[in-house]
């Protein structure tokens, strides 16, 4: 147990950090009213200097939380943070403001935020920028993306984000199902040919419509074949016949 002499020694050295951190921001960002912090940070915005304007919307969101400027500080913090790849206080933020505001008439926009913030963290940026096929990475992120922009579309489908929000859903569709082909190709070298066929099923069932599916079905027809299936290699074979035979 600790003495109260210690107590107080420690709850004294932690008002000195809480202080210390205190001077430390008003040294970033000055002691100002809020509109002009505001002014500040949309100023900064404008130039894309998002890590500015940041600084400045977090000097309001600390110092003024109950300010007029609250809500709308709200909505441009989880911007900033997603356009300063900050993913993960931007998630934060977006948690937040959605528990917070559940009827609030942002939500959509909030909800898009949340997809391209998680399909930021599912993409890299130096692969996007050598353009290497990240579709045999983890795609958990990008399946969290796909039920932000799933949710945005159903449940606001008259948004003004809801046709980009689509158009990332097929999208992410298309890179889902092509992890999932990789996954089954995999297998199929390995001759793990009941692994290769459920990959396989996965997808056909899951991502009916992409261009991974007439390859699903071939590797399907073979793990069948390989494993003594003949009547669901048949079955499978007419399926395929049917929808991609010229």
């Amino acid at each position: 147990m600790l003495s109260t002499a210690s107590k107080l020694v420690i709850t004294f050295l932690g008002i000195i950090m809480m202080t210390g951190c205190s001077s430390k921001n008003r040294d970033i960002v000055p002691d100002k009213q809020p509109y002009e912090l505001y002014i500040d940070a949309y100023k900064a915005m404008a130039n894309e200097n998002y890590n500015t304007a940041r600084l400045n919307l977090e000097a309001i969101d600390n110092r003024y939380p109950f300010g007029p400027y609250a809500h709308q500080v709200q909505l441009n913090l989880i911007y900033t943070y997603y356009k300063d790849r900050e993913n993960e206080l931007a998630i934060a933020e977006i948690d937040k403001f959605i528990r917070l505001n559940p009827s609030d008439e942002h939500i959509d926009y909030v909800l898009y935020m949340r997809g391209l913030t998680n399909q930021q963290k599912a993409t890299d940026r130096l692969l996007d920028l050598i353009r290497v096929d990240n579709s045999n990475r983890d795609v958990s992120f990008f399946e969290a993306a796909f039920k932000d922009f799933s949710r945005l579309y159903t449940s606001y489908p008259n948004s003004l984000y809801a046709a980009d929000a689509y158009a990332r859903m097929v999208y992410i569709r298309s890179v889902l199902a092509k992890h999932e082909l990789a996954i089954a190709k995999y297998y199929y070298k390995k001759q793990a040919y009941i692994s290769s066929a459920r990959h396989c099923q996965k997808l056909i069932l899951t991502y009916q419509g992409t261009d991974e599916t007439k390859d699903a079905m071939q590797y399907l027809i073979k793990s069948y074949q390989h494993l003594n299936l003949t009547e669901a290699a048949a079955h499978t074979q007419r399926m395929y016949d049917l929808n991609f035979a010229n």
